[in-house]
């Protein structure tokens, strides 16, 4: 009754936190590919959206870090995340 954890809850509260993480860094890889392509430079709008999903990234990882998820919980889901990036690559 009281005092009383819902591991439950924290659980897939933490595996969609980092799927946002992962999803994040994804696209931070992504914009940087698409601006080192760019034959004339990034332009300012670029650098700004990198610099905005860092933030971003920086900003989860540390909320991931001050919920302490488990170390068991990151390796299962990077070994999923990365499984399927294989696959549809």
């Amino acid at each position: 009754m009281f005092g009383r954890k819902k591991t439950a809850g924290k659980e897939a509260v933490d595996a969609q936190l980092l799927n946002l993480i992962y999803t994040v860094r994804e696209g931070i890889v992504r914009e940087r590919s698409l601006a080192n392509a760019n034959v004339s430079g990034m332009t300012e709008r670029e650098k700004a959206n990198i610099a905005r999903q860092e933030g971003l990234f920086d900003f989860l990882h540390r909320q991931a870090r001050t919920r302490k998820v488990s170390a068991k919980q990151v390796e299962e889901f990077s070994v999923r995340f990365n499984l399927e990036k294989i696959n549809k690559g």
